[in-house]
């Protein structure tokens, strides 16, 4: 599922990153990797940006860059 679906104070697994060069270079910059552990900790209304938690520290992405990014739920 797409991050943008996903469910507030829940962890996710990324799958996988979808996008061009430029997309995923910013992503990976951030820490946001395939096999990494994202949890949205805000997700602002209006197609505003998402607040997430990776390796302890907070990072807000837009809601462009947050579909993007395939996350599967954790057993």
């Amino acid at each position: 599922m797409k991050l943008t679906y996903a469910n507030v104070n829940q962890t996710y697994r990324v799958s996988s990153i979808e996008g061009g060069c430029k997309a995923r270079d910013r992503l990976m910059k951030l820490g946001i990797l395939p096999g990494v552990l994202i949890t949205i900790k805000r997700r602002a209304p209006l197609k505003g940006p998402f607040m997430i938690t990776i390796n302890n520290s907070n990072i807000v992405i837009g809601r462009g860059v947050a579909s993007k990014i395939e996350v599967q739920e954790l057993s």
